[in-house]
């Protein structure tokens, strides 16, 4: 399979296909590629431990900073966004389990569609 259409296929379920096209403008196809499926590998390791209750308050909010500017970047502005709410969250103490139960939702939304993509050639 073509690297072009490894890509096409891999954005699918990228919320945003224009951030996308742009990660790839500036990576390389192959470059935002690999960042995309290391994002959603990243984020289902996030939600099992958080599944698990395997991460810390500290732990949980430099996963959500990391996880803002990554899902931005990769076409994800809604998970984005609860990423930047949950770091406040806990930031400030407030609202954490309904910020925490968001970005969840929205992480899960993101890691599917990567799930079964094939590993990108070298």
């Amino acid at each position: 399979m073509a690297e072009r259409d490894l890509v096409e296929q891999a954005a699918e379920g990228v919320e945003d296909p224009a951030a996308f096209r742009e990660a790839c403008a500036v990576f390389g196809d192959a470059g935002a590629l690999a960042h995309l499926q290391t994002f959603r590998a990243d984020l289902r390791t996030s939600l099992s431990r958080i599944g698990r209750g395997a991460m810390d308050t500290p732990s949980l909010r430099e996963m959500a900073h990391r996880t803002a500017g990554r899902a931005g970047l990769l076409g994800f502005p809604a998970l984005a966004d609860a990423s930047a709410h949950l770091e406040e969250a806990i930031r400030t103490n407030a609202g954490v389990r309904i910020a925490l139960d968001r970005w969840t939702r929205q992480a899960q939304v993101a890691a599917q569609g990567g799930a079964d993509e094939p590993p990108l050639e070298s």
